[in-house]
């Protein structure tokens, strides 16, 4: 998957430098590193979605007690997730940030995102390693992911609105004004209403309860609950930007696009 999502960027690419994207930029590299997650999340959400109503949801359960398909369903489905972070540290941190005689420089948003993605596949590794707590990764990949293609949408519109060859485009900023008030709201919903309750949930059965104390070692568990909150944490600044979003409505934002363009 790692591949196959390596060469999906590349045309995704080439792709924008054919409708006039700026070759070799950093705008048009995010642009295409965009369409890929946009692909990879809206491919994963309806699997994840059918796994985890196919089944009890208990956080910490053990996957050999459930059918063969389901085994091979959700090994698959942390595979292809997995998969997709191993391709976006290499590709996005590495490969498209690599400085000749210099290596690879990175912002801290970078550091950040790299990190995220390396506690991600550490967490999914584990959880098929020991057999258990599979659920608690799937609840948290589709709570994060959710948000994820309108997010990606939000951010190729962003990015559009600053090239040259779509400034003629004069639907284009009510497009993305609308768009943010949508990805807003959804990642309010997801972060700030579903995602402390499901992490809480995840921390107490892993923690707290014998069955998650049997089925997950203990070590294991707490060293999963610096991933499960972390995230969580590091989502405030967006939690912040979105509340403000709101606020100011699409109404305010277009006309401030309107100025600037």
């Amino acid at each position: 998957w790692a591949v196959g999502f390596s060469i999906l960027r590349l045309f995704f690419r080439q792709v924008l430098y054919w409708f006039g994207w700026p070759a070799g930029e950093t705008d048009t590299y995010f642009a295409s590193a965009c369409l890929a997650s946009f692909c990879h999340s809206t491919m994963i959400l309806p699997g994840l979605a059918a796994v985890l109503l196919s089944q009890k949801y208990v956080p910490s359960g053990k996957i050999d007690s459930s059918p063969q398909w389901y085994q091979d369903a959700t090994h698959s489905l942390m595979g292809f997730c997995t998969g997709y972070m191993i391709y976006d540290s290499i590709m996005g941190y590495v490969v498209e940030t690599w400085q000749p005689g210099v290596g690879p420089v990175l912002s801290s948003d970078d550091w950040l995102y790299l990190g995220h993605h390396i506690l991600t596949t550490l967490y999914m590794v584990s959880a098929r390693w020991t057999k258990a707590g599979h659920m608690s990764a799937m609840m948290l990949m589709f709570n994060g992911e959710f948000s994820a293609p309108i997010m990606n949408f939000h951010l190729i519109l962003e990015k559009a609105l600053e090239q040259e060859c779509c400034k003629g485009i004069a639907w284009l900023p009510a497009l993305f004004a609308y768009n943010e008030q949508t990805f807003s709201f959804v990642y309010l919903v997801c972060r700030l209403a579903i995602s402390p309750v499901a992490i809480s949930y995840i921390t107490y059965d892993l923690l707290f309860t014998k069955r998650g104390r049997k089925d997950v070692p203990l070590w294991l568990s707490i060293l999963w609950m610096p991933m499960c909150w972390g995230v969580q944490l590091g989502s405030i600044s967006w939690i912040m930007t979105c509340i403000e979003t709101l606020k100011q409505g699409p109404t305010s934002h277009m006309a401030g696009l309107h100025a600037e363009l």
